[in-house]
């Protein structure tokens, strides 16, 4: 029965005049690709190892499979939920709003609303938004003198302060919601570092242990200026990938393509927002390895029977 690695050794190889291109990764994993010239007994000895090398990481992968999502989405949960952030809107007199965000952490959060005339509105967070969490807002008229402090209690409601001239009249309002959850673009960040360490700690690993195989059979081997084109190599993979690989490409797109609509749709029946960059990030990513796992099947249908 025909494994789920069987035949991706060959797509590293391309009939060229004299005997076969070999095109291997870069030994420091980045830079440009290393081209060899090798004839068919070393093409099938290099294969052979690349043939091992695939079966030996195999467990590997499908730990893979499960952990770096689990901890993808672990992580960005614990982070989302460990923190608060607080949405500022400041509406002019004029009807001209303004608005930004800034984390609330558990300690609480402060900041500076501009008034009129030079003066200004600082408020204090005692802590996460809800429970016994207080705000006090402390004014500062221009001359530098300090008002008496307002204290007044944070719960999902938010607070709002009007802000007055010297006349006493509304210049501006400043509405101050908090939620759970960290800021958008901290969600994005961290996300994607911890997308960074996890493939990276998992391709390093698995990168540095395939060229200590092979780097034995590559010494002494003619370099080549040849190369195997990008879309030659897709090409490649698809003809030569097995269908019991492209079946799981194509179940775990599927699944995380319904795990993704399955958050909107929840997100939209709930009347929720759906800009959190977690569901954005990973509706896109889902949508891509659909396009991934159609596009190899097209091709692998198309590729003729004997690509060498």
């Amino acid at each position: 029965m025909a494994g789920l690695y069987d035949g991706l050794e060959e797509v590293a190889f391309k009939r060229v005049a004299g005997g076969y291109l070999f095109q291997a990764n870069n030994r420091y994993l980045f830079g440009p690709k290393q081209r060899y010239l090798v004839d068919e007994t070393q093409k099938a000895a290099i294969a052979a190892c690349l043939r091992e090398t695939l079966r030996r990481i195999k467990p590997s992968v499908f730990v893979a499979m499960v952990l770096i999502p689990a901890i993808l989405i672990g992580s960005n949960y614990w982070f989302a939920t460990r923190g608060g952030t607080l949405d500022v809107t400041i509406v002019e007199s004029d009807g001209r709003t303004t608005t930004y965000s800034q984390p609330i952490g558990r300690d609480g959060s402060n900041g500076t609303l501009p008034g009129a005339d030079g003066s200004s509105v600082n408020f204090l967070f005692s802590g996460l938004p809800g429970g016994s969490t207080k705000v006090t807002f402390n004014t500062l008229a221009a001359t530098g003198k300090a008002g008496t402090p307002i204290i007044v209690r944070f719960d999902a409601g938010g607070a709002t302060i009007n802000i007055t001239d010297g006349k006493n009249h509304i210049v501006r309002t400043a509405r101050l919601v908090g939620r759970a959850g960290g800021t958008l673009g901290a969600i994005t960040l961290f996300g994607i570092l911890v997308s960074l360490c996890l493939f990276a700690l998992y391709l390093g690993p698995i990168h540095v242990y395939s060229m200590s195989r092979l780097r034995p059979l590559l010494l002494g081997l003619p370099p080549s200026d040849e190369r195997i084109r990008a879309w030659d190599g897709l090409e490649r993979f698809a003809a030569k990938m097995s269908n019991k690989l492209l079946v799981l490409m194509g179940f775990g797109a599927a699944m995380a393509f319904a795990g993704n609509a399955l958050l909107v749709t929840d997100a939209l029946l709930s009347h929720r927002s759906i800009d959190n960059p977690s569901v954005i990030i990973g509706a896109v990513a889902s949508v891509l390895l659909i396009g991934q796992a159609v596009g190899l099947a097209i091709l692998k249908m198309r590729a003729p029977q004997n690509v060498a």
